[in-house]
């Protein structure tokens, strides 16, 4: 069985959300001919990652550019999923009260919304630089102004070729390995990452353990400009028949882009039998860490 999944890395227009809408529109129909079960847009796609100023006024438009499942741009997305027969993980600045949550959902190609997860691991950092005079908004972390969520649930999504278990992280999530375990112990085996932050080989280095050490496929989608792109996808299947084998299996640069990332979930399966022993000490040690 193969999975298809489109990672979307593509330029938003600011907090445009009419304009995002109607080009992720686009790139939806864009990805469904190139033949995708799944199509993941990056972090925050509905302002187009915009960050919180922090003067009074510009702190209460972004809180007030937060939207809801009920909203016209969600709903539209439920609708296009309906209509292409493909899955889409729509992200957005959710509604929430105190502060609104950094939200992917997923919508199944019936339209039915099948998972809602909100970042756990938000960017609070530079939460002091807030009260100096004159804050340097390069020390603000990106969610310094969200909610966390609480929870890593899993759904199941079904593919031109059969279905599977699919679980979601958002960008600093996947620097936190508790994340990856969770999901995995909830019973993933594909992880979807919205992301926006720039790329290196230290990042695309832990996306690659969370793939191995889950027995998971792992897909991120960023978006281009210099210096980040990168959107990749990695596979757990780390060697066959003994004989080692590169887990990268799809990789763009940083230019605006549909990448097709091909899961073999079979040998994703196969592997995860075949290393049943790593799978339970895992459980154990979840288990462990639980008692205290």
């Amino acid at each position: 069985m193969n999975f298809r999944v489109a990672l979307l890395q593509i330029a938003p227009f600011g907090n445009d959300q009419n304009r995002n809408l109607a080009k992720g529109l686009e790139c939806c129909r864009a990805a469904k001919a190139a033949g995708a079960d799944l199509a993941i847009f990056p972090e925050l796609w509905n302002i187009g990652f915009t960050q919180c100023p922090i003067d009074a006024a510009g702190k209460q438009s972004w809180t007030d550019s937060a939207i809801d499942r009920q909203s016209d741009f969600f709903q539209t997305f439920v609708a296009l999923a309906q209509e292409l027969g493909m899955s889409i993980a729509v992200t957005y600045l959710e509604t929430h009260q105190p502060k609104p949550r950094n939200t992917v959902s997923i919508v199944k190609d019936t339209g039915e919304v099948v998972l809602n997860y909100s970042k756990v691991f938000i960017c609070k950092f530079g939460e002091d630089e807030l009260l100096k005079p004159e804050p340097n908004l390069a020390e603000i972390g990106c969610d310094v102004n969200c909610s966390p969520g609480a929870s890593f649930d899993v759904c199941t999504l079904t593919g031109a070729e059969g279905e599977l278990r699919v679980g979601a992280m958002i960008c600093a999530d996947r620097e936190f390995p508790e994340a990856g375990t969770q999901l995995m112990l909830n019973g993933a085996e594909l992880i979807v990452v919205p992301n926006a932050c720039t790329w290196d080989g230290v990042r695309a280095a832990g996306l690659k353990t969370r793939a191995f050490e889950n027995f998971v496929g792992v897909a991120m989608a960023n978006y281009p400009g210099p210096g980040a792109g990168n959107s990749q996808a990695y596979t757990c299947v780390a060697w066959k028949h003994g004989a080692p084998q590169d887990t990268l299996i799809a990789s763009a640069a940083d230019r605006e882009q549909i990448l097709i990332a091909n899961f073999d979930v079979d040998a994703i399966r196969a592997f995860r039998k075949e290393e049943a022993w790593r799978i339970d000490y895992r459980r154990k040690a979840a288990r462990f860490s639980k008692s205290f």
